[in-house]
């Protein structure tokens, strides 16, 4: 009897139990935080889970919730979803799993299980923000997102209407949508709906049939799409792309694979950066299709196609001399300006068919510059055949080397930057000429006084110049056997090369004092004598190869002393020889400067020269019966101390220093002749003709000297 009534009352516990299972399967929860286990189950022939006012809520499921004929969850209000379970949508009409809905709150979704939508409506998202903003949604590794069967168009998840908003998408595991017709893995549609950016780890497929297909649509705004997986667009008889961007965007970043179909990336709004350096392509049309603006374009991959309007700046980058970027446009439209990525590996050497498919005509940049960790290379596209475009790539110092320096190895030599500089240190030696054998004034009036007025020309041979300048000097006598005198010499004309100008900063001026043993000259001489001369001097660094011209301002000065002592020896009335030594110290000082005019100038440092010569030959003197006479000389002067500084110019990578010391030539010769005729009782014409050789090797110098002395 007691066991009977135990099996009544347990059949009747079973009974309950199995009522109240089926009543909870058909539950809707609505307003509250919603806490699936492993499992469990909520299922409800229409939205399971509805949040439409209060909050804020969290939605957790690790087990299944699930809609048999509608949408399955609604959030109207600040809702945080994480899932690791299934949520799940079956319907016959318009639908989605979860739909974020005129919600302007704090939302977010995460996701490592499966949301899934199964639709024979016309449209059915897995996921749908409608009027909405959700700060992230994150499919995780073992997450899938999937959408099938729609009529019109399946999609992984939309962002749709006004103001809808997602800030941050980011996908590590799969999102797949496949329909009939048309299908999208991510969408934004709308001119105010948003997605601001893509991460992309995983994999976003799209597959569709006769329909319209896009692993990711922009047809409303956002900022950037990164890419480190696959997204792919196809379908089987219509276009379909693995990225459409229909509105402006800021940055795609692909370093995985974006194919379609159609195109891998087709562009009809304004993209305002791609970097490419993993794959883009499509298999019956192009990598990247077009038809709006591509600002900015770098690309590692050889073999992508490109069609319609070209980038406005494209940047190869280059991983090693066999693995570059290389681009086959088709019908090109614009034109395009070429560079190097910063993030390039180089090793100087061609780069062969880089660009296929473009005239010279879309090309407004074909060289430049690029530094590649610390070392400048120039480039430059070269049209060997057809419209192929190789590019040559080298070391900047090469070319640059050999503008500064083209005594180098390796190089022609030219008027560089060394030889203009040794032609300035060369160019402030005229106190030498000037205390030596000409700038005096020694016929004297009863004032003891005289002027001399005079016309100077210098030519030197290597790099030919010339210049044309007027000399006064005036001379003092006190008593027979001393006198004074001072000089200045300003250069009217500069005649020199191309790329170097000389102008006057202060004309070469100079004093001197003279003590004879006897009055009449005869005997022991000694002169002191100093001078000092600044000259603006301009260079221009020529254009060769790689190396860009550039231009460059300094300042030249040179001081000397020189301390002179003779013996005037007379033969007979109308002949005199005069052996002499002499002792010269000299200091010359080029300003360091910076270039002008160039992308990449050089900054030159301070040339210092200072040196100690001794001097040393014989002078001679013949007059004639009719009042003139002729004089000459022929000496040698020896550096006793020289020393100068290196020029180091810096800017470019692997620029050399060039030691000035290697081209001096310590013992230089000199020869004078001159001819003196009287015109009149206190006036005499002189002419002096002087050729000597200058400190720097292969360097001479050639002047003619009138003067005219009047003495009062």
């Amino acid at each position: 009897m007691v066991s009977l009534m135990f099996k009544k009352l347990a059949a009747a516990i079973s009974i309950l139990t199995l009522a109240l299972a089926i009543e909870a399967s058909a539950q809707q929860l609505d307003n509250q935080n919603v806490d699936i286990s492993f499992g469990s189950t909520l299922s409800n022939p229409s939205l399971s889970v509805r949040q439409l006012t209060g909050g804020p809520f969290t939605i957790a499921n690790a087990g299944t919730i699930e809609s048999t004929n509608g949408s399955t969850i609604r959030i109207d209000v600040d809702t945080t979803v994480n899932n690791t379970g299934l949520i799940d949508a079956d319907l016959t009409a318009n639908g989605q799993t979860i739909q974020f809905f005129q919600n302007n709150g704090n939302n977010s979704l995460t996701n490592g299980g499966t949301i899934r939508i199964e639709s024979t409506g016309a449209y059915s998202p897995a996921i749908k923000v409608q009027q909405s903003t959700v700060s992230s949604i994150t499919n995780t590794a073992t997450g899938t997102i999937q959408s099938s069967g729609a009529t019109t168009v399946a999609e992984g998840i939309r962002v749709d209407d006004t103001g809808a908003s997602v800030n941050l998408i980011t996908n590590e595991g799969n999102i797949t949508a496949t329909g009939p017709t048309g299908a999208r893995g991510i969408s934004v549609l709308g001119e105010s709906a948003r997605i601001n950016q893509i991460n992309n780890s995983g994999s976003i497929t799209a597959q569709g049939g006769t329909g319209v297909t896009n692993g990711i649509v922009f047809f409303g705004g956002g900022t950037s799409v990164t890419n480190t997986g696959t997204i792919t667009g196809t379908a089987t008889d219509q276009v379909a792309n693995g990225i459409r961007f229909a509105r402006d965007l800021s940055t795609l970043n692909n370093a995985g694979l974006i194919s379609g179909s159609q195109h891998g990336v087709s562009v009809a709004g304004t993209l305002t950066n791609i970097i490419n350096t993993g794959t883009i392509s499509g298999t019956n049309g192009s990598g990247i299709s077009n038809q709006g603006t591509i600002v900015n374009f770098t690309n590692s991959q050889n073999d992508l196609t490109y069609v319609d309007n070209i980038p406005t700046n494209y940047f190869i980058q280059i991983n090693n001399t066999a693995n570059y970027g290389k681009v086959s446009f088709s019908n090109p439209e614009g034109t395009m300006n070429f560079a190097i990525s910063d993030d390039s590996t180089i090793d100087g050497g061609t780069y062969t068919a880089v660009l296929d498919g473009l005239e010279l005509e879309h090309l407004s940049k074909t060289s430049g510059f690029q530094k590649i960790g610390s070392e400048d290379f120039g480039y430059k596209l070269h049209n060997p055949v057809g419209s192929q475009w190789d590019l040559e790539v080298r070391p900047l110092s090469e070319d640059a080397n050999c503008t500064v320096n083209s005594r180098a190895a390796g190089c022609n030599e030219r008027n560089c930057v060394t030889s203009l500089t040794e032609k300035g240190l060369n160019a402030v030696t005229g106190g030498n000429f000037a205390h030596m054998n000409t700038y005096d004034c020694d016929t004297f009036g009863r004032a003891g006084s005289c002027l001399s007025p005079g016309v100077r020309h210098t030519a030197i041979n290597d790099p030919r110049s010339n210049t044309t300048g007027l000399v006064l000097v005036y001379g003092k006598q006190f008593t027979g056997h001393l006198r004074l005198g001072t000089f200045i010499h300003s250069n009217m004309t500069y005649n020199t090369p191309a790329n170097y100008s000389l102008s006057n900063n202060t004309p070469l001026t100079g004093l001197y004092a003279v003590w004879n043993e006897r009055e009449d000259h005869i005997g022991l001489q000694l002169k002191v004598g100093t001078s000092y001369q600044a000259v603006d001097a301009t260079i221009l660094r020529e254009q060769l190869g790689f190396s860009e011209a550039a231009v460059g301002s300094t300042v030249i000065t040179a001081k000397d002393i020189i301390v002179e002592l003779r013996n005037n020896i007379q033969v007979s009335k109308q002949f005199t020889y005069t052996p002499y030594i002499a002792q010269r110290f000299a200091n010359k000082h080029q300003n360091g400067y910076s270039e002008t005019g160039a992308v990449l100038p050089l900054t030159y440092n301070s040339v210092f020269e200072n040196s100690w010569a001794a001097i040393g030959g014989i002078k001679f003197n013949k007059s004639t019966a009719l009042g003139s006479s002729f004089y000459g000389t022929i000496g040698i002067e020896q550096d006793i101390y020289h020393d100068v500084s290196s020029l180091s110019p810096s800017g470019i990578s692997g620029i050399a220093t060039v030691d000035l010391t290697k081209n001096y030539n310590p013992t230089r010769g000199v020869v004078a002749l001159g001819f003196d005729l009287g015109v009149a009782q206190n006036a005499m014409l002189r002419f002096n003709f002087q050729h000597q050789q200058l400190p720097y090797q292969d360097m001479t110098e050639t002047n003619a000297y009138m003067s005219f002395n009047f003495s009062f």
